[in-house]
């Protein structure tokens, strides 16, 4: 059974579409959620876990052909991992919630995020319903940009050639666009598993964020954590502290297992016991 959008008058108001110049950009949860009329648009699709500087340079390419063109740029993005639904034997661990996810985004410039529920459904709708009910009865889109080598459709049989003939039937350009050298998500989680954070954050552009559950029960992330060990990290923001990943996951600040408010972590070096804290060199100092 393909997907489907429902029918655009069931649908909220373009009104509530845009943000406003004080608001921030909206998250569409699945095709009912995306208002009347949204469109015309420019669509960036992909996982985009982590939004790394490879997804950078994509939605950087997308905001501006949005700009040139003065149409809004919508980040379109699965969850959960479609890997996870078809049984892909890869690690799939999340780097970034839809929450962190969404906000990377709308500092990129991206108008709102659409969130796509990836189920069996999904799984096995093609390439031809897929665009029909996204990019165009949903979106509008006048663009569609995806990262290289980037398949959708059941079993991914929609490559870049098939994106630009359902582009030449739908009204859309389809474009691809390489990624940077050496950024991927799989690349970050084998250096968090390494207990390289610096590493991950080269990669990322900058720290990579893990937020604490505020009870003591439960002080587990929902993001990835690096390997067990003791880090140097920032926490929510405004201190330096430090950060024990325990070898069932479980993590403590700056000694203390119990967390009273949800907190966000950044994770900057492996801590050295031999350096005084104070002398770990912060983001800037890596290149």
């Amino acid at each position: 059974m393909p997907i489907k959008a429902r029918p655009r008058d069931s649908r909220p108001a373009r009104a509530e579409a845009w943000p406003g110049p004080a608001q921030s950009s909206p998250t569409w949860i699945g095709l009912d959620s995306v208002p009347e009329d949204c469109g015309p648009t420019v669509v960036t699709m992909g996982v985009f876990d982590g939004v790394h500087r490879g997804h950078a340079r994509l939605i950087e390419r997308a905001v501006s052909l949005g700009r040139q063109s003065g149409l809004p740029v919508v980040l379109t993005t699965f969850d959960p991992h479609p890997a996870s639904v078809v049984g892909q034997r890869r690690d799939t661990s999340l780097l970034t919630t839809l929450e962190r996810r969404a906000a990377l985004a709308t500092d990129l410039g991206c108008a709102a995020v659409l969130v796509l529920p990836f189920d069996q459904v999904m799984a096995q709708t093609s390439p031809e319903d897929f665009a029909a009910a996204v990019f165009d009865k949903a979106l509008s889109a006048r663009a569609v940009l995806v990262g290289a080598r980037f398949r959708f459709g059941h079993r991914g049989a929609g490559d870049i050639a098939r994106l630009k003939d359902l582009g030449a039937c739908h009204g859309f350009a389809a474009h691809e666009v390489e990624l940077r050298p050496g950024c991927s998500s799989t690349r970050v989680r084998e250096l968090l598993g390494k207990g390289d954070v610096r590493g991950a954050a080269r990669v990322l552009g900058r720290p990579h964020r893990a937020s604490v559950c505020g009870k003591p029960e439960c002080r587990c992330a929902p993001e990835k954590l690096p390997a067990p060990g003791t880090y140097v990290v920032d926490v929510n923001g405004v201190r330096r502290g430090t950060a024990t990943i325990g070898k069932e996951g479980g993590i403590s600040l700056d000694g203390r297992t119990a967390v009273a408010i949800p907190t966000t972590v950044d994770f900057i070096s492996r801590a050295d016991p031999g350096r005084d804290r104070a002398a770990v060199p912060d983001l800037s100092a890596i290149a």
